[in-house]
């Protein structure tokens, strides 16, 4: 039904007649026969269609060398430079990547042995610590030989050690072997600026090997920028440089763009009455502003999905023209399409004559000014005139025409999203506010391959309240959508920013934030069967966590529950469904042990929502004395000894058959407190406080645990849950 917005992989798809350009292309690149590494540069802007003709020529490529001899055909491969957020991993893995395309079976010796190199070659640069500037190849071997790990044996045979001797021995290697090795790398433009200019700086400094060609895809001008800062002159020079054969993808041209999409809608249409169908209206709509949303074919496919997701169901009910324009504005201009929606008495209807006087048409147009400025897509005065047509309130305002109530009876007739009574069903299947569109999954889920940028966008989630509803959606993508080499950041994300969300209670039968964090990791790390993998991660994740405690906390508490580690009641899990070996689990709770004394010692866990589980967590880990140390230290001060009372509050929710709302009542568990101090001691001192008069100084949570701590000693509120 609906078509992804994705780049055609082959030239059968070809609608655009790009076929014959990919072909030449292709043909450019298998007739360079010097041994000479060489640049190409397919330059188009954002949706021009790069890839579509990167998979097109590399089709040509692959038909033409099919027959070829074995030892003369091309060795193809794509390298995806966004998949590595750490610009020091993305040179080592460039060079993986590569050691690992030349070592394939059905290469030749020589071949296999270049791949070979190729990874002790990647070695060199695992202490990397900048980008290298052309030319600067010493410097980054200094400390090599203590971080090759497993290449330590071939690096000893070498004669010097030296990177210049090993790249001498690459490039003589693959100046030999017959084969031209094509690297395609496309979206460079993704990339941020000083990863941009570590693609160019490997390409031209460490990667020039001999029958090397080079095939990269990116927006000229985003590149450019980004390479100023480190050329003298331009950025485009430096490209003049750099890229031996720059090759412009020729625009697509409107009538193009137009005719895909006319010729989609015609499709989407088909079944509408011709009686419903208002040619008259329908080219006032098109021409006043609807063809100007759409530049390129992304703009025409992003557009056509959404309308089909909705318009089967609801043509029969609306003004299917109405419709055609609103989903145009919704994919566009969301935030104009939802102040339509929240304002249907601005938008529908018509004005009395009492409210046509000059001083209210001002204020209305004060109004609508505001709503309409918010959105940038299109120009001012074209997204008034489209409204003008589709909400003739807006004519009104802004132009000389007025419409009676006359005209209401006929509005409702032709379910025009005018008329109050069709207004609400043009969005009836609108995402609800709270709610995440399938486009913002998407976006968010695309940032997986950086941690700090997912982390940012859970961030945001959190903020607009959506926080829960996204990581129940997440485990939709958890099992097979997210790449793998993407869900170490997303893991590390969640457990950088997890403390930072609401606790999210959903009853009996529901999900905790934290629960439902621990969900999507227990999806993702299963992903990976072995337990090195899944141990690897996890360390990461607790290592790089900056901002939360009690998510890392967490994990390692459900990872001892698997085992059946310290609660006689749990039974531990067969070995095939444990996520993690026993002595990886010791180093974890030693990792997070070690976490919690950093908190400690610099005020952060004292002031922590759930330090009370983190202290048990701690205790039960073998950190006893360092619990006693640090909870007498907090309870030194008065305000610290408010605090720590206050951290055992829990909330009980009750309700009867005759209420229509829950009850939230208060407790606090004195044997919980007694588990760390001696109540003995601390009454008195929270019964001095409470009738001090620095008590009304204190904030409401502080005040709720004096009160509630004392109600329960004194047995005003008994427990809720007793035995």
């Amino acid at each position: 039904m609906f078509k992804p917005d994705q780049p055609i992989q082959s030239n059968k798809d070809d609608k655009l007649n790009r076929a014959s350009f990919a072909e030449s292309l292709g043909e450019a690149i298998l007739k360079y026969k010097e041994k000479d590494s060489i640049v190409v540069g397919l330059f188009g802007t954002w949706g021009s269609g790069k890839t579509s003709i990167i998979n097109m020529t590399l089709e040509h490529i692959e038909l033409t060398s099919k027959n070829s001899n074995v030892k003369d055909k091309p060795i193809v491969t794509k390298f995806n430079p966004w998949n590595y957020s750490d610009q020091n991993q993305l040179v080592i893995q460039y060079f993986k990547h590569l050691s690992t395309v030349l070592q394939k079976p059905d290469y030749a010796e020589n071949v296999k042995e270049a791949g070979r190199q190729m990874g002790i070659y990647a070695n060199f640069f695992s202490p990397l610590k900048y980008i290298p500037g052309i030319g600067q190849y010493i410097a980054i071997a200094e400390g090599a030989l203590k971080s090759i790990g497993s290449a330590t044996q071939d690096m000893a045979n070498q004669k010097a050690n030296d990177l210049e001797t090993r790249r001498s021995e690459l490039n003589e290697l693959l100046s030999k072997q017959p084969h031209k090795i094509i690297v395609v790398i496309d979206d460079i433009d993704r990339l941020n600026n000083s990863e941009i200019r570590q693609i160019f700086q490997l390409i031209k400094s460490l990667g020039d090997f001999p029958n090397t060609i080079y095939l990269l895809a990116f927006d000229k001008n985003v590149v450019a920028k980004a390479l100023q800062p480190e050329q003298e002159g331009t950025g485009l020079e430096y490209l003049e440089k750099m890229v031996q054969m720059p090759i412009d993808i020729p625009l697509i041209s409107k009538s193009e763009v137009e005719k895909m999409l006319l010729s989609q809608l015609d499709e989407i249409i088909k079944d509408v009455p011709e009686d419903k169908w208002d040619k008259t209206y329908w080219g006032n709509i098109y021409q006043s502003g609807l063809k100007y949303f759409f530049n390129n074919i992304r703009d025409v496919t992003r557009y056509i999905n959404s309308l089909k997701f909705s318009f089967d169901m609801i043509k029969e009910e609306v003004n299917p023209i109405d419709f055609i324009a609103i989903t145009a504005i919704q994919v566009f201009m969301p935030d104009l399409y939802y102040s339509i929606r929240d304002n249907k008495n601005m938008f529908s209807g018509v004005y009395s004559e009492t409210d046509r006087r000059y001083e209210v048409q001002e204020k209305e147009k004060e109004r609508y000014n505001k709503l309409i400025n918010q959105s940038h897509a299109l120009p001012r005065e074209t997204i008034i005139n489209l409204l003008k047509i589709m909400f003739p309130k807006i004519e009104d305002v802004y132009g000389h025409s007025y419409y009676g109530a006359s005209w209401m009876d006929n509005w409702r007739r032709d379910g025009r999203i005018s008329s109050p009574d069709v207004f609400d069903t043009f969005f009836r299947l609108s995402i609800p506010k709270g709610e995440l569109s399938q486009r913002e999954i998407t976006e968010i889920l695309s940032q997986g391959n950086s941690s700090s940028s997912f982390a940012e966008s859970l961030l945001r989630l959190n903020k607009e309240e959506k926080i829960a509803r996204f990581l129940d959606r997440l485990e939709d993508y958890t099992k097979e959508n997210i790449p793998e080499e993407n869900i170490e950041p997303i893991i590390t994300a969640l457990m950088d920013v997890g403390d930072l969300f609401p606790e999210g209670d959903t009853g009996f039968l529901g999900f905790d934030t934290q629960m439902r964090i621990m969900r999507v990791i227990y999806q993702l790390i299963h992903r990976f069967p072995h337990f090195e993998n899944r141990f690897s991660i996890l360390r990461n994740a607790i290592n790089n966590s900056q901002r939360s405690l009690c998510t890392a906390v967490h994990e390692v508490a459900i990872q001892n529950q698997e085992h059946g580690k310290y609660n006689s009641d749990d039974i531990s899990e067969p070995e095939e469904k444990l996520t993690l070996k026993a002595d990886h689990l010791t180093e974890l709770e030693k990792l997070v042990c070690d976490k919690i004394e950093v908190w400690a010692n610099d005020g952060r866990l004292a002031k922590h929502d759930h330090l009370i589980a983190i202290l048990y967590s701690w205790k039960q880990w073998g950190c006893k004395d360092k619990v006693e140390s640090f909870v007498k230290s907090m309870i030194e001060t008065d305000d610290g000894l408010v605090d720590f009372v206050a951290s055992f509050l829990n909330k009980v929710r009750s309700q009867t058959t005759s209420d229509y709302v829950a009850k939230i009542k208060w407790y606090i568990d004195l044997k919980n407190v007694k588990d760390f101090v001696l109540l003995e001691k601390v009454e008195p001192r929270i019964r001095r406080i409470f009738n001090s008069p620095e008590y009304s100084q204190f904030d409401e949570k502080k005040k709720l645990g004096i009160e509630t701590f004392l109600d329960t000693f004194d047995e005003k509120t008994k427990d809720p849950f007793p035995g």
